[in-house]
C-alpha cells in the first residue's frame, strides 16, 4: 500500500505512455478485428475500407498508413485466422490423451469456430480470391497447407499413421468445414452444422483407425 502523509490523498503511480510501436500494434489489431467482423457480416465486396474504418473507429488514412491497401489488410485477416485456429486447437492433445475423445474435442472447437466471425471471414475472402485469376496464390497456399499440417500433426501425429493417411484425414476435415461455412452463407438461417459435424466425427474415427 502506498504511504501517505496525514491529510493528503494517496499518491498514484502514473502509467508510462505507450510507445509508438505499441500504439501502431494496437491500431493494427483493431483494424484486423474490424475487417474480420465486416467481411463476416457484410461480405467481401461490402466490407469497404470506409466501412472497416468506421467499425474500427479510425480514419481511412489510418488503414492506408498501416496496410497501404485493402488486399494487405485482408492478408492480415487470413493470417490472424490461421493463428486463431492454431491457438484454439493447440491444447486439445494435452487435454485429451484418449484420441477418440480428442476427435470429439476437435469437433467442439470446430463448432465454436464456425459460429464466430473468424472462420466466416476466412472462407469469404478465400472464395472471393479464388475467382480472381490474376492474383498470385501459390505462396499463400503453401503457407496455409504448412499451417494446417502442423495443426493436424499436433492433434493426431501420435497415432502412428502413415503420412498419406494423416494428410487424407486432414484434407477431408478441412473440406467439410469449408463446406459447412459455405452452406451457411448460401442458406442463411438453415443450420445443418451439427449433423455434418457428427458425420465428420464418424468418418474421422474410421480414417484415424479409432473404430474398435
Amino acid at each position: 500500500m502506498p504511504s501517505t502523509i496525514a491529510g493528503s490523498a494517496p499518491t498514484r503511480r502514473r502509467r508510462s505512455p505507450r510507445t509508438q510501436e505499441e500504439r501502431s500494434a494496437a491500431t493494427r489489431a483493431k483494424l484486423v478485428t474490424a475487417a474480420t467482423e465486416c467481411v463476416a457480416e457484410l461480405g467481401l465486396r461490402a466490407a469497404t475500407m470506409g466501412a472497416i474504418a468506421e467499425r474500427a473507429g479510425v480514419s481511412w488514412g489510418a488503414i492506408q498508413h498501416q496496410f497501404g491497401e485493402k488486399d494487405a489488410l485482408l492478408d492480415a485477416v487470413l493470417e490472424d485466422a490461421v493463428r486463431s485456429f492454431q491457438a484454439s486447437l493447440s491444447e486439445i492433445r494435452a487435454a485429451e490423451p484418449d484420441p477418440t475423445l480428442r476427435v470429439q474435442a476437435f469437433l467442439g472447437r470446430c463448432r465454436d469456430l464456425l459460429n464466430g466471425p473468424t472462420y466466416k471471414a476466412f472462407i469469404e475472402i478465400q472464395m472471393g480470391r479464388s475467382r480472381d485469376a490474376s492474383r498470385e496464390t501459390d505462396a499463400w497456399s503453401q503457407y496455409l497447407g504448412d499451417a494446417l499440417g502442423d495443426i493436424w500433426r499436433e492433434l493426431f501425429g501420435d497415432l502412428g499413421l502413415s503420412r498419406r493417411r494423416l494428410e487424407g484425414a486432414q484434407r477431408f476435415a478441412f473440406a467439410v468445414l469449408n463446406g459447412i461455412a459455405a452452406e451457411a452463407m448460401l442458406f442463411p438461417g438453415v443450420d445443418f452444422a451439427g449433423r455434418h459435424l457428427e458425420i465428420l466425427g464418424e468418418t474421422l474415427r474410421r480414417l484415424l483407425d479409432l473404430e474398435s
